[in-house]
């Protein structure tokens, strides 16, 4: 861990099991008797910044784990998937996780304007007069 916990030995284990309790594996009720407390006490450290910290801590650290389990899973879909459609979007993933796929938008727009300059000038004063913009006025 990058950063020191004010946490005695049963609040870090019970961080730890909160942290990776996949699908709720354990109850509270479970975890506080593991680590040897009443589940009061256990409700009253998920309140605790430090505890809460920590375990944040933890279960950030395990979700990188994940990401490389992840990838491992896509890359076993790529090459054996059971279908191509499935094949196909597990690489339209992988290429969009890389940034090496990204959706394009190309948008051209033509103006065409067959009017002289004079005629685009006369136009401008026009409007000039009709705002009194124009000097002299």
């Amino acid at each position: 861990m990058a950063r020191k916990y004010p946490l005695n030995l049963a609040q870090k284990r019970a961080a730890e099991i909160l942290a990776g309790n996949d699908y709720h594996e354990m109850s509270l009720a479970q975890i506080a008797e593991h680590v040897g407390v009443s589940q009061r006490t256990l409700y009253r450290w998920k309140h605790d910044k430090a505890f809460v910290a920590y375990q944040n801590e933890l279960a950030e650290q395990l979700m990188e784990d994940f990401v490389a389990e992840a990838y491992s899973t896509l890359k076993g879909m790529v090459r054996k998937g059971r279908s191509d459609h499935s094949r196909l979007k597990a690489l339209e993933l992988v290429l969009k996780n890389r940034g090496k796929l990204t959706d394009v938008h190309h948008i051209e727009a033509k103006i065409e304007d067959n009017r002289s300059n004079e005629a685009i000038e006369e136009e401008i004063e026009q409007l000039q007069k009709e705002l009194g913009r124009l000097p002299g006025q």
